[in-house]
C-alpha cells in the first residue's frame, strides 16, 4: 500500500475511449465506447541489476495488455439531463513486471467492472446563466482533483490484475459525486470508496473541493477530506487539507503550486510543490520548458508522530504528475519520503507529434524511513524522453526511453550499482 487510501498504478497519456452512435433522437443517446491497447517493455539492470535477488525474479522485460468496452446513456428532458455508464475491462501481464506484483502469481490477468454509475444534470439551476451545471452520480466512477496529487484514481491494477503500467483501473468502488460548475466556480462535495489490491488497505474518503478562476488568470482551489481507512487500526482517520493556485499569464509565464497538511492522532505529515514554466508559441515547435520543485515528508524515527507523507489516491494527469520519473515514480518510489527537482522541456513539431525530455534529481527526505540500513538521503538521477504520436483519429502511439542512474541510498537499500535502463512502445486504437 502506497498511500493511506489505495496503492495505485500509473496511467498512460493518451489513452481515450472513442465513442461510436448506436442509437439517437432528438432527447436520447446511446454509444459504444471501447479501446484497446498493448505496450512491451524492453529493459536491462531493473532494480539495479538486482531484481532477482531483490524482487525474487528477473523483471528486466515484460508486456502487457488491456482493452475496456462499455454503453454509455443520457437522456434530455428540459433543462434536465439524466445519465449512465457501464463498461467492463481486462488487463493482463506477460512476464513479471519491475512492480514485483507479479512474482510468484499463476496468472495475470483479469476482467473486471470498470464505469458502473448513473447520474443526474441540471443546468441553470441557480441563475439565467446557462454555463451554470448542477451534476449529481453514484456508483463506480472516475474522479480527478487539480492535478491528481491526492486523487485521480481509485482502481487497483498489477499483481493478479496484470496491466500495472496500463493503469486502466481508475474508477471508485463506491462513490456519490455532487457538484456545481460556472464558468468561474467549481463547488464539489464527494464520497470515496478505493479498490484496493490484494493485501491492501480498504479505505474511504469524503469531502469537498472548491475552485475559483479570477480575472487576470488566477485559478485558487482548496480541498478538505477525512481520510479513513477502517481495517487499518495502525492508521486512523485522517484529516486532509489542500491549497492549491495557478497563474498564466506575460505573455507565456505560468506558475502554479499546491501544498498539502495531513493531521491524525499520530500522524503530522505535509507535501507540497512549486512549478515554473514558459510557453513559447509563436516560435517553433511550440517550445514549453519548465521547472518543478516537490518535498514530501518521511517519517523521523525520533520523533513520537508519525510525518511520512500519506499519497491518498493519487494519479497520472500528465508525465511526472504524479508518477514521478518513468523508472522511480512507476516501480520502487512512491511520493512519500520523497523530493525531487525537474527540469523539463517539451515540444510539438506538429499537432500530430508531442516530444518531451525530462531529467529529475531525487533524494529522500528521511533516508531511515526507506530502510534502517539506508543513510545517505540520495536517491539518484534520472532521464526519461518520450515520444506521442495520435497517428489517426483512433491510433495512438508511444516511444519511452529512460535511464535511472542510482545514488548511494539506493545503491544501500537494493545493493546494486548499475544503470536501470528501460523503454516502452505503447500502441492503442480506439473505436
Amino acid at each position: 500500500m502506497f498511500g493511506a487510501f489505495v496503492g495505485c498504478a500509473s496511467l498512460l497519456p493518451g489513452y481515450a475511449v472513442a465513442d461510436y452512435e448506436l442509437y439517437s433522437n432528438e432527447s436520447s443517446k446511446l454509444v459504444l465506447k471501447g479501446s484497446v491497447m498493448g505496450a512491451v517493455f524492453p529493459g536491462s539492470n531493473s532494480w539495479f541489476g538486482e531484481s532477482e535477488s531483490f524482487l525474487g525474479d528477473d523483471t528486466d522485460s515484460w508486456s502487457e495488455f488491456g482493452a475496456e468496452i462499455g454503453l454509455a446513456w443520457e437522456h434530455t428532458s428540459g433543462k434536465s439531463t439524466f445519465f449512465a455508464e457501464l463498461s467492463g475491462v481486462y488487463t493482463a501481464t506477460g512476464g513479471d513486471d519491475a512492480s514485483g506484483l507479479t512474482i510468484g502469481e499463476s496468472d495475470s490477468d483479469q476482467a473486471s467492472t470498470e464505469q458502473a454509475h448513473i447520474g443526474w444534470r441540471y443546468s441553470d439551476p441557480f441563475s439565467n446563466l446557462e454555463e451554470d451545471t448542477f451534476t449529481l452520480s453514484v456508483g463506480r466512477q472516475d474522479y480527478l482533483i487539480g492535478t491528481g496529487l491526492l486523487i485521480a484514481d481509485g482502481g487497483s491494477d498489477g499483481g493478479e490484475n496484470g496491466g500495472w503500467y496500463l493503469g486502466m483501473r481508475k474508477a471508485f468502488q463506491e462513490s456519490v459525486i455532487a457538484s456545481l460548475k460556472s464558468s468561474s466556480l467549481l463547488a464539489e462535495g464527494f464520497y470515496l470508496q478505493n479498490r484496493p489490491r490484494r493485501g491492501g488497505t480498504q479505505g474511504d474518503a469524503i469531502g469537498a473541493n472548491l475552485e475559483y478562476t479570477f480575472t487576470g488568470g488566477v485559478t485558487a482551489g482548496t480541498t478538505y477530506m477525512v481520510v479513513d481507512t477502517k481495517q487499518d487500526p495502525n492508521t486512523p482517520s485522517l484529516d486532509v487539507l489542500s491549497g492549491r493556485l495557478g497563474w498564466s499569464g506575460l505573455s507565456g509565464l505560468e506558475l502554479s503550486g499546491e501544498y498539502v497538511i495531513e493531521e491524525s492522532n499520530n500522524i503530522n505529515a505535509d507535501g507540497f510543490y512549486g512549478e515554473v514554466g514558459w510557453s513559447f508559441a509563436d516560435s517553433a515547435w511550440t517550445p514549453r520548458i519548465s521547472y518543478r520543485y516537490a518535498d514530501f515528508d518521511g517519517d523521523d524515527p525520533d520523533t513520537a508522530k508519525d510525518e511520512r507523507f500519506r499519497e491518498i489516491a493519487y494519479g497520472y494527469t500528465d508525465y511526472g504528475s504524479w508518477f514521478q520519473g518513468e523508472i522511480t515514480g512507476n516501480y520502487p518510489l512512491a511520493n512519500g519520503n520523497l523530493q525531487s527537482h525537474l527540469f523539463r522541456i517539451k515540444a510539438t513539431p506538429t499537432e500530430a507529434w508531442t516530444l518531451n525530455l525530462m531529467y529529475y534529481n531525487f533524494s529522500l527526505n528521511e533516508p531511515a524511513s526507506l530502510d534502517p540500513s539506508v543513510t545517505s538521503d540520495d536517491w539518484g538521477d534520472e532521464i526519461n524522453f518520450t515520444a506521442d504520436w495520435a497517428a489517426t483519429d483512433n491510433w495512438y502511439l508511444i516511444g519511452v526511453l529512460g535511464v535511472l542512474f542510482p545514488g548511494t541510498a539506493a545503491e544501500q537499500w537494493v545493493g546494486g550499482d548499475e544503470d536501470w535502463l528501460y523503454s516502452m512502445v505503447y500502441a492503442s486504437y480506439t473505436f
